[in-house]
């Protein structure tokens, strides 16, 4: 099942916006914030100035890339960019992209996000891959939308990780992935299989109001804090076998259907 997200909002991001391709209907135009110098988002910059801006950017950068939409094709060179020359993967310094669209498969696979990341409200369209990724800084996904498969195995959040009202279309992997503070997954919905397996929560875990609409797999995962799944919904089969749960564990008026 899909859940389509509003029609275009009449009103404007708070930020500086490239307005490309206006209409009746879309009065704003493309939502995406404007390249550093430009009055266009990196996805309607003119060929020889977007390659300019790359050339500027060095491993660890700040980067602000907020309502853009994004092919594979524009962000492989963004993060190519961002490389670190020693181990060739990319390393980023803060990172908004809050509200971008990616329109195609987005790979972050071990990428270092030495910063705070922001990808509240962006929709993933394709498959999303942020294997072995480090987010060193807080992490915020906040009401965006995973439309295939998403992957978060061994994944390393540092900083708080806010999945608050996510959707996730897909079949989601956090397996292995380790929480250093606090996760919140509330209100989040999970259409298919959700795996949560080995996954170490070293502070609090929310998941009020979470719904898993297929299978939900804690097998082995570690809530060394407080772990909350009040009110939540399990429509499918839920696996907490070999759970370890250090804190409180909350289950109250959680709702196991299967």
């Amino acid at each position: 099942m899909t859940h389509p997200r509003p029609a275009p909002s009449p009103t404007p991001p708070r930020w500086p916006h490239c307005g490309h391709g206006t209409t009746l209907e879309d009065p704003v135009g493309c939502r995406g914030i404007h390249v550093p110098g430009h009055i266009m988002c990196l996805a309607h910059l003119a060929d020889a100035d977007r390659d300019a801006y790359l050339a500027s950017l060095t491993p660890g950068a700040d980067i602000d890339h907020r309502g853009t939409p994004f092919t594979q094709r524009l962000l492989d060179p963004l993060l190519n960019a961002l490389r670190d020359p020693t181990t060739r993967l990319p390393r980023l310094g803060n990172a908004r992209f809050d509200s971008a669209i990616f329109k195609g498969n987005t790979w972050f696979k071990s990428a270092t996000f030495e910063g705070d990341a922001g990808f509240n409200a962006a929709t993933f369209k394709g498959d999303v891959g942020f294997k072995s990724a480090t987010f060193k800084g807080n992490a915020g996904f906040n009401a965006a939308t995973f439309k295939n498969n998403t992957w978060f195995n061994w994944a390393i959040f540092e900083g708080n990780a806010g999945f608050e009202s996510v959707i996730f279309e897909g079949n989601t992997w956090f397996d292995s992935a380790t929480f250093k503070k606090h996760a919140w997954f509330d209100s989040a919905i999970f259409e298919d299989s959700a795996w949560f397996e080995s996954a170490t929560f070293k502070d609090s875990a929310g998941f009020k109001s979470a719904t898993f609409k297929d299978s939900a797999g804690f097998k082995s995962a570690t809530f060394e804090g407080d772990a909350g799944f009040e009110s939540a919904t399990f429509k499918g089969s839920a696996g907490f076998k070999s759970a370890t749960f250090k804190g409180n564990a909350g289950f109250k008026s959680a709702t196991f259907e299967d």
